[in-house]
């Protein structure tokens, strides 16, 4: 089983991926595939419904939290299967353009992908 210790559990990071003011109101665990660490913002999609794998043209759910597929016991994370996203970030962490057509098709399915600029620093 992997180490859940964190050393600095009281701080956090804004990495911009969730953006807009749309809830993820359907946020369920899935099983993801694929191998070694499968990143925060990793688009995913589905043939059974429940294995998911990283896929940027049938987007049926975003990961909201990095899996490791390699470590049986931590093979699960939560999904967002609606909500507002941000697409560079989601670019960043894929490394792929997202087509028009991907984006357009992930509406119909209340996933909302739009380019956003990261929030500025605090003074």
């Amino acid at each position: 089983m992997a180490n859940l210790f964190k050393p600095n559990v009281d701080t956090t990071v804004v990495d911009n991926l969730i953006s807009g003011t749309l809830a993820q109101a359907k946020v369920l665990p899935v099983k993801v595939t694929g191998s070694g660490i499968v990143k925060r913002g990793t688009l995913l999609a589905s043939t059974d419904g429940v294995e998911f794998s990283a896929n940027a043209t049938n987007i049926q759910a975003i990961l909201l939290l990095d899996v490791d597929t390699d470590d049986p016991d931590g093979d699960e994370g939560p999904a967002a299967f609606g909500g507002e996203f941000n697409q560079n970030k989601i670019e960043e962490v894929m490394g792929v353009t997202l087509t028009d057509v991907a984006i357009h098709q992930a509406r119909g399915r209340q996933i909302f992908i739009a380019p956003m600029n990261p929030a500025p620093e605090a003074f």
